[in-house]
């Protein structure tokens, strides 16, 4: 046998030990699984099959299959009957295998096949076949769905049962990302596709294991022939995100995209993932190499669902990347859930992907168009909670600190604030109201002189080269000053400029692109400051405890995704001489900084009244803040 024939054994898992089907009360275990007590033919399986379905016997004996069915091991065949199916798709006209095709042996022949000795009885059974795939025997004389036309043709090895057709395979969901590959017209697929990425050697491995896999006999080469293998998967794409697609006793939602589809989604990744070129400087050839990574899983994002991890996937799904603690991304809706934050849009994706094709292990979509946007996959809000971990504290040459100055302390404060009125969610970017009480944290920023002017610069991670809508929420100044049922004296705003940095190094080395950041200007045209409202109240004058400030929109020349040592800062400089001192504070308490994806075809964003001159409110009613204090 050459080393073709040994390759094409070497498909499929290792069955259970303890397999169990449902036997005959007739039967003993013994009779039922190790050996046949009474025959209906005097000679082997593989004999049985030749004089029964000859065609399926000319196939087996191509791909080197006989000698194991002629073999002592005991073995159940569901051979298909001759004329239904085309023996030519198989072997040539002198009875040899067209190619090394162990695809042949798993897919076809071992989609017969069983271990053990498996008659047809009055009841339902289920079967795992040498594939790995399970199958069932039903009491109404169907196999997988097709009628037995000959059962318990018992044999010195085994039994044969004949159906009226070739069985079809069962594809899980891995299998069926290379079927549809396969199938697929798409020029250039070879190159960019779902495939082409899952499927590559360098990311796709397979282990065999001797010691638990069941050899017979050798090659003429002296390598073993493995007749029932046991195959260690690694796809290590797969496995980062949770979606072993590959593992029959798993169940998955799988969004399988075209390659026409994929190539799509691909280029509309690369387009924001344009690093800083001093990447290369570094590593020649790192941008490139970025670029790709980050733009294959991205467009691979969101596409795979455990239903096991989904208790109500009729009404949500969350992808296997989802994260508890950014809850609000890689979930899709079906229906409105309760807690859904303001500014995510209600979109059905299994509603756009058509009928699903049904695998051995979930359900696959195949689409040719993604169900999901851009701006739902990965190009998402980034939003950064103020603290002392996310204020810069990088030093310059001489070992202060470049971009964060004059502040005494930077402390994380905690509370809640219970309101009878309405207030504001601050992960709200369009001022929906929300009711109730309201969890807050914020940090002080405090400066180191009454007469400073503070400046403090915040790190914002995993920026794309694309253009995104800036928003800065603060709390009023009088949260830090009166902590408990007190009036409201202190309803000073804050005014401040605000600038973008691009950081090309770290550490006490500093480099900047461009040479210093950029200042923004207020949307409105108002100036080049900001300032915001301090004590807000509501149409029917309650407060509204935080002040979203809609700094303007800035499109990032490159990207820093994932290169945490490295990238964007938002500075704030507050902006009080001392004949404004009693007007605004210097002091500002921060709550957090988002940055939004600029989605065109949502329009421009207005807010109207986020910047200009404070207005002055009165104190209200029915108030009542509780107050925790935490130092970083």
């Amino acid at each position: 046998m050459n080393n073709n024939i040994k390759k094409s054994f070497r498909a499929g898992l290792l069955l259970a030990a303890g397999f169990v089907a449902i036997s005959s009360c007739t039967e003993t275990w013994d009779d039922h699984y190790n050996s046949i007590s009474s025959l209906n033919y005097d000679g082997t399986t593989m004999q049985a099959i030749e004089e029964n379905a000859s065609d399926f016997a000319k196939v087996v004996k191509a791909y080197g299959y006989d000698r194991e069915l002629a073999s002592d091991n005991i073995y159940t065949v569901w051979a298909p009957a001759n004329g239904t199916f085309n023996v030519s798709d198989y072997i040539d006209a002198n009875g040899k295998m067209y190619t090394d095709s162990a695809e042949v042996v798993k897919q076809f022949i071992q989609n017969h096949i069983a271990r053990y000795a498996i008659s047809f009885n009055n009841s339902d059974q289920t079967v795992n076949l040498m594939n790995k795939k399970r199958a069932a025997m039903s009491a109404d004389g169907k196999f997988s769905g097709v009628t037995m036309t000959k059962t318990n043709y018992s044999c010195k090895n085994g039994i044969l049962h004949v159906v009226e057709n070739a069985v079809p395979y069962n594809y899980n969901l891995f299998e069926m990302i290379a079927k549809q590959y396969k199938e697929d017209p798409t020029d250039g697929k070879d190159t960019m596709s779902l495939y082409q990425f899952l499927y590559d050697p360098k990311v796709n491995s397979d282990t065999l294991i001797e010691n638990k896999s069941v050899s017979s006999g050798v090659d003429e080469n002296g390598d073993k022939i493995w007749v029932d293998s046991f195959v260690m998967r690694n796809n290590t794409v797969l496995k980062n995100v949770d979606a072993k697609l590959y593992e029959e006793d798993s169940s998955f939602i799988a969004i399988i995209p075209t390659a026409k589809a994929w190539k799509e989604r691909r280029e509309a990744a690369e387009a924001l993932l344009n690093f800083n070129p001093v990447e290369d400087t570094r590593s020649e050839g790192a941008c490139d190499s970025l670029k790709r990574h980050y733009s294959n899983m991205f467009a691979m994002n969101d596409l795979y669902y455990n239903k096991n991890a989904n208790e109500h996937w009729q009404d949500s799904l969350k992808s296997t990347i989802y994260s508890k603690w950014n809850w609000e991304n890689n979930v899709y809706y079906s229906k409105t859930p309760k807690y859904m934050p303001d500014d995510k849009e209600l979109n059905d994706i299994l509603s756009k992907c058509g009928n699903a094709t049904n695998c051995s292990n979930g359900d696959a979509y195949i689409v040719d168009e993604y169900p999901m946007s851009i701006y739902e996959q990965f190009f998402k809000k980034i939003k950064v909670k103020a603290n002392s971990q996310t204020v810069d504290q990088t030093l310059d040459s001489k070992g202060n600190t470049a971009y964060t100055k004059n502040v005494k302390s930077t402390s994380n404060y905690s509370g809640t604030y219970v309101d009878y009125y309405y207030v504001y969610n601050e992960d709200s970017t369009d001022y929906s109201l929300v009711t109730k009480s309201v969890d807050y944290n914020f940090l002080d920023a405090a400066p180191s002189t009454t007469s400073s002017n503070i400046s403090i610069a915040f790190k914002i991670p995993n920026t794309l080269s694309g253009e995104y809508d800036i928003f800065l929420v603060t709390c009023p100044i009088w949260l830090n000053q009166y902590r408990s049922d007190a009036d409201i004296t202190d309803e000073r705003p804050y005014r401040f400029y605000t600038y973008i940095i691009e950081r090309n190094t770290s550490g006490k080395e500093i480099g900047l692109y461009p040479a210093s950041g950029t200042r923004l200007s207020n949307p409105d045209g108002s100036g080049n400051y900001f300032v915001t409202k301090g004590l807000q109240t509501g149409e029917d004058g309650s407060p509204i405890v935080n002040d979203t400030t809609y700094i303007g929109k800035y499109e990032f020349k490159h990207s820093y995704y994932g290169r945490n040592e490295e990238g964007v800062l938002l500075q704030l400089q507050s902006q009080v001489t001392s004949k404004l001192s009693n007007t605004y504070s210097r002091e500002m308490l921060i709550s957090s900084v988002i940055l939004k994806p600029h989605d065109p075809s949502k329009g421009e964003v207005i807010i109207p009244g986020v910047s200009g001159d404070a207005t002055e409110v009165k104190a209200t009613e029915n108030k009542r803040f509780i107050y925790s204090k935490k130092n970083n």
